[in-house]
């Protein structure tokens, strides 16, 4: 039997990251984890907005193809070697990823649930919800410390690319999600709705 898959969903800082490293540290050995951004086209191919600077927030800045056969190989079974993206960041090697045939892969992402061929080969799937406010707070401390952009850039950012990508491509479908986490707090949300349902598709662990 191959990987089942379990997609962790939702909007730019809701703290997908977070969930599905506490999910990984539940799981143990049993799991692991491939995450769509590694899918990113070379910054070359990814879309324009009208001000010509690149939009990673629209889908076709990933290579979801490529991420769908990706998905029938741990479906089959068998484990997968990809490298990591580099945020296009100067100077930074790509390291070589590897994700093992294992019981459970977690793929963490922006456009799960809005892509068809992608949703159609999760087994569950679970929606990370936190305020657009709570988000750009986030976004805006990590993007600073993380990737070195500046408040101005962050803004632009979220205002042109960040909120009418989830008005386009994530809130329409977010009602398709299996399991709903609220991460506004603070505090670490609640994983317990979504374990129940992760062990309910593997009866074996």
């Amino acid at each position: 039997m191959g990987s089942r898959l379990v997609g962790v969903v939702g909007g730019s800082a809701s703290g997908k990251g977070t969930v599905v490293s506490r999910l990984l540290s539940h799981y143990g050995d049993r799991a692991a984890v491939l995450r769509m951004d590694d899918y990113y086209r070379p910054i070359d191919q990814v879309p324009r907005d009208a001000e010509g600077e690149p939009n990673f927030d629209e889908p076709a800045s990933l290579d979801l193809e490529r991420l769908a056969r990706d998905l029938d190989i741990l479906r089959s079974g068998k484990g997968l070697q990809i490298q990591s993206y580099t945020f296009n960041q100067p100077g930074v090697t790509p390291e070589p990823l590897s994700i093992p045939a294992c019981a459970v892969v977690f793929l963490d992402g922006l456009f799960l649930l809005h892509d068809e061929g992608v949703r159609s080969r999760l087994d569950l799937t679970v929606l990370i919800h936190a305020t657009p406010e709570t988000r750009f707070a986030r976004r805006l401390a990590r993007d600073q410390a993380e990737r070195s952009l500046t408040p101005d850039i962050i803004q632009y950012q979220w205002d042109r690319h960040v909120r009418p990508g989830d008005l386009r491509y994530l809130d329409p479908v977010a009602h398709l999600a299996n399991v709903v986490l609220d991460n506004n707090e603070a505090v670490e949300p609640d994983l317990t709705a979504a374990v129940s349902a992760i062990d309910h598709i593997l009866p074996l662990l």
